[in-house]
């Protein structure tokens, strides 16, 4: 499907998309819990089903908001995680809890995003995998998962770290995880342990240690999945290059780290403000102005951040932004080539990269989603200021996490229409 958007300021107000992050988390915690789990709020996107049918194999059942955990009896000996990372990396470990041989299948660039740090851990744990020499998928791993000392570099993809936090306690014996580098990605660590202490899972963290007690079990709980800042940042984004934008539903101490987006806007002279009685968060249009950022904590927030810095005043310079090259496509090139497109000055030096904002945008053609639904919507978004229609070319990638992307938009005023 592609999308053809005339450009027009957005304006009003967005009920903000659940967070598939902690969907993920709560689904898998429910899913090894003890009875019946009621968990709301859970989005709903290609990712979150892959989840969903991952934790089926262990006979997890669904029936609307219940959940209904614990059996852990592998029914199914091959799980598709599609094209989600987060599936694939989390279930590893919790599936290798199993004594019987799991393969595991992907698409689009998922069998090729990098499992190094499982391999390490199988080779140092004897536990049996066989996968195709040029890739990473299908990857065929029996195990099972022994407790003890895990050593894994912090400076890559938390979910590794996560993957171990879920399933290590399950063991009779008790195990530490020592992070060997700088540990990337706190916001995300946070958001695994504090929905393992909601269902009763304690992990203590001193350092660059993680101390996990075996034997523990994972109690149901009712919880209800937050709003998205992840999400929410694209909107926030059109508030501040377009018109008033108020966003509901988001919490304003929330441990996501794309929370950081509320700094950087701030940081960047952007008007955002968080009303207590409304509960609601209001962006107003903004001069912003180029600074540093940092997106070694925050990737996700990359492409959008790209799009406001081609907006704004003076130069912008993303720093540590290696791990955008390894998402659902090479965001870091991705993005350069598509503001590149849209007639922005930008420059990328390693990890690094520079952008020279300007007032409007370079329209009239069609840009490549390449298959990511990040960059779509971050197009969809620059297109609010290009000075002539933009089409998305396989725009139907937002189903991955956020399917009624452009419906949201066009309520918001949103001249759209499939090309």
């Amino acid at each position: 499907m592609n999308i053809t958007i005339n450009p027009k300021p957005l304006t009003g107000r967005v009920a903000v998309v659940s967070s598939k992050s902690l969907s993920h988390r709560y689904l898998i915690a429910s899913g090894l819990a003890e009875g019946t789990s009621m968990i709301k709020n859970v989005l709903d996107s290609d990712d979150i089903d892959a989840t969903k049918e991952a934790l089926e194999a262990l006979g997890v059942k669904f029936d609307g908001k219940k959940i209904f955990g614990y059996p852990r009896v592998l029914n199914r000996n091959e799980i598709d995680c599609r094209e989600s990372g987060s599936t694939l990396r989390f279930m590893i470990p919790i599936l290798c809890l199993q004594k019987e041989s799991v393969t595991f299948k992907g698409s689009g660039r998922l069998p090729n995003r990098s499992l190094d740090v499982y391999f390490d851990i199988f080779k140092k744990k004897k536990i049996h995998f066989s996968k195709p020499e040029d890739k990473n998928l299908p990857l065929t791993v029996k195990g099972p998962l022994k407790a003890g000392l895990y050593q894994m570099r912090g400076d890559v993809s938390s979910q590794f770290l996560s993957g171990l936090l879920f399933a290590l306690p399950l063991l009779k014996e008790d195990s530490v995880i020592e992070i060997t580098t700088e540990l990337e990605s706190i916001g995300y660590v946070n958001l695994t342990l504090n929905v393992l202490r909601l269902f009763n899972i304690h992990i203590m963290k001193v350092d660059q240690y993680f101390y996990i007690k075996g034997g523990q079990k994972y109690h149901h709980q009712t919880a209800t999945v937050e709003a998205d800042y992840s999400q929410a940042a694209f909107w926030m984004v059109a508030g501040l290059i377009g018109k008033p934008i108020e966003l509901r539903h988001l919490n304003p101490i929330s441990y996501q780290g794309d929370h950081k987006i509320v700094d950087i806007i701030k940081s960047m002279v952007g008007k955002i403000e968080y009303s207590n009685l409304k509960r609601v968060y209001k962006v107003k249009p903004s001069e912003t102005h180029g600074m540093t950022i940092d997106l070694s904590q925050i990737p996700d927030l990359g492409p959008i951040l790209m799009v406001l810095a081609s907006l704004s005043t003076n130069e912008t310079t993303f720093i540590n932004a290696s791990r955008l090259r390894f998402k659902e496509s090479d965001r870091l090139e991705a993005m350069y080539q598509t503001l590149l497109k849209f007639g922005v000055e930008v420059e990328i030096i390693k990890d690094t990269m520079k952008i020279k904002g300007r007032r409007t945008l370079k329209g009239n053609q069609s840009f490549d989603s390449y298959g990511d639904h990040r960059i779509a919507m971050a197009i969809a978004i620059a297109a609010i200021r290009a000075d002539g229609p933009v089409t998305i070319l396989n725009a139907d990638v937002v189903k991955k996490s956020y399917p009624k992307f452009f419906k949201v938009y066009q309520n918001l005023g949103g001249d759209i229409y499939e090309s």
